[in-house]
C-alpha cells in the first residue's frame, strides 16, 4: 500500500465524493459489486491529505480534481 496516496471514489454525474481510502485502490475495492459501482462511480488518486479526509463532505470532483463546493452564505450569517 502506498501511504502517500488517497483514493477518492465519486459519483460520475454529480462529482460528489462517496468514499475515501488510503493507498492506491481501484474499482476492485467494491468486490463482487464492482460492475454495478462502475456504472455510477469513478475514482481519482491524489496525494494523501488529511484536510480532504476531514472535509470531504464540502468537496467534489471536477474534471478529475478535488474542489471545494462553493456555497452561498445568507448575508445575515456573515
Amino acid at each position: 500500500m502506498n501511504d502517500n496516496t488517497l483514493t477518492i471514489f465519486y459519483n460520475k454525474r454529480t462529482g460528489s465524493i462517496k468514499e475515501l481510502c488510503g493507498g492506491k485502490q481501484d474499482m476492485n475495492w467494491f468486490g463482487n459489486e464492482k460492475q454495478d459501482f462502475e456504472l455510477i462511480f469513478d475514482y481519482v488518486h491524489v496525494d494523501f491529505d488529511s484536510y480532504i479526509i476531514e472535509n470531504y463532505i464540502n468537496m467534489m470532483i471536477v474534471d478529475g480534481e478535488v474542489k471545494l463546493i462553493q456555497k452561498e452564505i445568507p448575508e445575515k450569517y456573515l
